[in-house]
């Protein structure tokens, strides 16, 4: 995150005073110890301290802490790190997101997972359908029409609905654990042709979320004629390689 811009936008929505406020959240939050990474940045950065240069403040800190000049510099360069994650995190339009859509017709269904970062530190996805692990390949795509960001869509093949559910029971549930350094930002669509069949979304604190597709009628799925099926909802049709 580079230019007072930028930082306005990420920080105030546009508004100057605005970001000011919230940075300075940040250092009563987080900035008040000098001898932590963010503390030091923010001494460094001169926030209550003063002085006219970043040389002085530096020369400050290492006689006031007792450490040498280098060490300010190294817990100042790690705080800016940890401050810029966080802004990142309540910063939405910058995180990573993933766009996870369910598609149903008739007695099976399909998963698309969209993913897009930036060039950041990333970990794969673990996805599991119905507690089984999905072998994926995670290789990213520069993103052509924005050069800082990168993309990977997965298409799991199209597998069979559980018929043997009762009432708000899971038909196929599709997990997806993705840890990333910043936490991510989760879309979900779905398109079911048979509207006795119910989405239901949830989010955990360790960076995943689950779909399930559950069954939303008293009668048994097996005591109807038949699911509803529409074979449009697989755009472009039905893809079956990962």
């Amino acid at each position: 995150m580079t230019g007072l811009d930028t930082l306005t936008d990420a920080l105030g929505e546009g508004i100057p005073s605005r970001a000011f406020d919230t940075m300075e959240r940040y250092y009563d939050q987080h900035g008040h110890d000098p001898e932590t990474d963010v503390g030091a940045f923010f001494y460094m950065s001169g926030w209550g301290v003063g002085l006219s240069s970043v040389n002085r403040r530096r020369d400050r800190y290492a006689e006031q802490f007792v450490c040498d000049i280098s060490t300010a510099w190294r817990r100042s360069e790690r705080g800016i790190k940890t401050l810029v994650m966080m802004i990142r995190d309540h910063h939405e339009n910058s995180r990573p997101w993933a766009f996870v859509s369910i598609f149903q017709s008739g007695a099976a269904f399909q998963p698309f997972l969209d993913f897009n970062l930036g060039y950041e530190s990333w970990r794969a996805p673990v996805i599991t359908l119905d507690g089984k692990t999905e072998e994926v390949d995670f290789h990213l795509h520069q993103n052509p029409d924005d050069g800082t960001r990168f993309t990977r869509r997965i298409i799991l093949p199209e597998s069979p609905l559980k018929t043997e559910v009762g009432f708000a029971e899971p038909m196929a549930t599709l997990r997806v654990v993705w840890e990333m350094p910043v936490w991510p930002v989760w879309q979900l669509g779905s398109w079911t042709a048979d509207p006795r069949i119910f989405t239901r979304l949830r989010t955990f604190r360790q960076r995943a979320i689950e779909v399930s597709l559950e069954w939303w009628r008293k009668e048994l799925p097996t005591e109807i004629e038949a699911l509803e099926g529409d074979d449009a909802i697989w755009v472009g049709g039905r893809t079956r390689p990962r």
